[in-house]
């Protein structure tokens, strides 16, 4: 794995209380994060799973494209369901930008 470098306010994330995907929700809605910012918050976090939002905004896609991707089982990545809704793993999606 590839060493990160970021400027993400770790400072922020630490004082808003939250962890893991409450941390990414937080940086997403509320600081606005996301791309890359938004890919070192989650790896900051040590989220296992986002959601297909966050997870294309991760990758540089459409949600939608996702979407597609897990109905139809052809995307270079596949989601792992969780109560029957999609999660993406970040390991998959670190694995996919070399990171």
């Amino acid at each position: 794995m590839a060493t990160i470098e970021t400027d993400i306010d770790v400072e922020a994330l630490k004082k808003s209380g939250k962890r893991g995907r409450e941390l990414v929700t937080f940086a997403f809605k509320e600081l606005n994060y996301d791309g890359e910012k938004l890919l070192h918050t989650a790896i900051y976090a040590g989220a296992p799973h986002v959601n297909h939002i966050y997870a294309a905004s991760m990758l540089g896609y459409s949600a939608a494209t996702l979407r597609n991707w897990s109905s139809q089982s052809n995307g270079p990545i596949q989601p792992k369901r969780i109560n029957g809704t999609p999660y993406w793993r970040m390991r998959d999606i670190r694995n996919l930008l070399d990171l």
